[in-house]
């Protein structure tokens, strides 16, 4: 079903998509030098191909797709979970048409989970993490990171798993020194064309559009320039709250009027730190709020927000308003046109197919739980390994989506990490789960056996190395 869904992708499809997003990794890509606004990972990626027609690119993620899927069952069966669970773990990966769309995108995501993909089940992958798996994971979680910057988070995570894994100081050792090394390079990269050492400069942009529209200045302690970057007529609208990248680039934008610069991103940072500093509980009621869309089965998008989503699902005419348009090789600097496949009924079908098949986010939600009851149920029973290693996927997925919510914005495009760990997390949880049934309580301690007195005892009486009871009243008693 993987394979064919992907092959029929690419017969109704014939180009590869494109979003604005889209057109800056290949510009990095064609100049040589890293975007400021995204990491230059995927851009050194799809190199070898600019120079071919671009729907080879998404060939090339649409293979990327169905190894992972290989790779992730592969993975669940040497963890003991049965065939059928390894199975229907990988389905919301196979199928999912927010998956199928985004991987004929010429976008970071596909490539981006592979690299996070790839680490986690290699350094998960034996009882033991070896000190070759711990550097070979930290090199690709570190790709992963150069790939999208929210990787950073995972990277992290994996360290605190490593840790309570107790792998060893040479394994930790052998995971981090790698990550550091790819991750100061890069950073000597950017300064090179830069002048700063960073991995990019508009983290504090997106954290400003992200919190702007909860600020109340009236309220607010803020220096006069703060002031400045405050919304002069603050809006309320639905459309505006879901989607705050707007915040970025509209020229009413006050981050866009007073610091178009990306030597600005402290200034914006600043401001909006600030805000949440103060004003922590409309934040963090923001980001519960959003996150919590993920796990419905519909979010309550309309508007703007609507048109986001509409990006994600196979398009009845590519290049429509709010689907993905036809990305054709054009000049730096210009918007690819886009080109209809008139009268297509592959285009209609899998539009069709799109708006059915997508992952529910209450599986999510379930995985979540799940794991949580794995973690904590009869713990004493049997060792924590498998239950550690269900966290580290399901929490992993799960906390990317929060990270997304609470830096840029709610978008299902930034979901696709959990559709594949969050599965994976769940089935390592429900196998450790069927494994605690099974097992055994432990027996009670026995008590003293009738019989003949003290003088009969023996050695089986002594137990962790103490002298039987007996011989030490026969001792007293002497």
């Amino acid at each position: 079903m993987a394979i064919g869904m992907r092959l029929w992708f690419v017969y109704a499809y014939r180009y590869a998509f494109f979003f604005p997003d889209s057109r800056s990794y290949v510009e990095s890509a064609q100049n040589g030098y890293p975007n400021s606004i995204r990491p230059w990972g995927y851009s050194a990626l799809i190199l070898p191909l600019l120079h071919q027609p671009y729907i080879r690119i998404a060939i090339l993620q649409h293979l990327i797709g169905l190894a992972m899927i290989v790779a992730g069952y592969a993975f669940l069966r040497r963890r003991g979970c049965r065939p059928w669970v390894s199975a229907l773990a990988m389905v919301p990966l196979a199928l999912d048409a927010r998956v199928l769309t985004i991987e004929h995108y010429v976008l970071a995501e596909t490539a981006y989970l592979a690299f996070t993909a790839a680490g986690l089940f290699l350094i998960a992958w034996r009882d033991k993490v070896g000190w070759v798996a711990a550097a070979l994971g930290g090199t690709l979680l570190a790709c992963a990171a150069l790939t999208r910057s929210v990787g950073l988070p995972i990277l992290a995570l994996t360290g605190v798993y490593l840790l309570v894994r107790r792998a060893g100081i040479l394994r930790i050792i052998a995971y981090v020194v790698p990550a550091v090394a790819l991750l100061g390079g890069y950073m000597a990269f950017y300064h090179q064309h830069w002048g700063v050492y960073a991995m990019g400069e508009y983290q504090g942009r997106f954290l400003y559009a992200r919190i702007v529209s909860i600020a109340d200045c009236d309220k607010l302690k803020l220096t006069d320039d703060q002031r400045k970057l405050c919304l002069p007529n603050p809006t309320h609208s639905t459309s505006w709250d879901q989607r705050p990248d707007q915040f970025l680039w509209a020229a009413s934008s006050p981050a866009y009027q007073f610091h178009r610069s990306e030597k600005d991103d402290p200034i914006l940072q600043k401001y909006a730190l600030t805000v949440i500093e103060q004003e922590p509980g409309k934040y963090l009621a923001l980001v519960a709020r959003q996150t919590g869309w993920h796990l419905m089965w519909r979010a309550p998008l309309v508007d703007n927000g609507e048109c986001l989503a509409l990006q994600w699902v196979p398009p009845k005419r590519p290049g429509d308003s709010c689907v993905a348009a036809y990305y054709l090789p054009v000049k730096i600097g210009n918007a690819p046109a886009p080109s209809f496949l008139v009268d297509n009924p592959q285009a209609n079908a899998l539009h069709a197919y799109g708006n059915w098949v997508t992952t529910p986010g209450p599986l999510y939600a379930i995985g979540v739980l799940v794991t949580l009851f794995a973690a904590v149920w009869r713990f004493r029973r049997r060792p924590w390994r498998d239950a550690a290693d269900a966290m580290l996927f399901t929490f992993g997925g799960f906390g990317l989506l929060i990270v997304s919510v609470a830096t840029s914005l709610f978008d299902y495009r930034y979901a696709e990490p959990a559709v594949l760990m969050i599965p994976v997390g769940l089935a390592l949880a429900g196998n450790r789960i069927a494994a605690l049934a099974k097992t055994p309580a432990p027996a009670a301690a026995p008590g003293p056996a009738p019989g003949p007195g003290p003088e009969k005892a023996t050695a089986a009486d002594e137990v962790d190395g103490e002298p039987p009871a007996a011989l030490i009243e026969q001792t007293r008693t002497s």
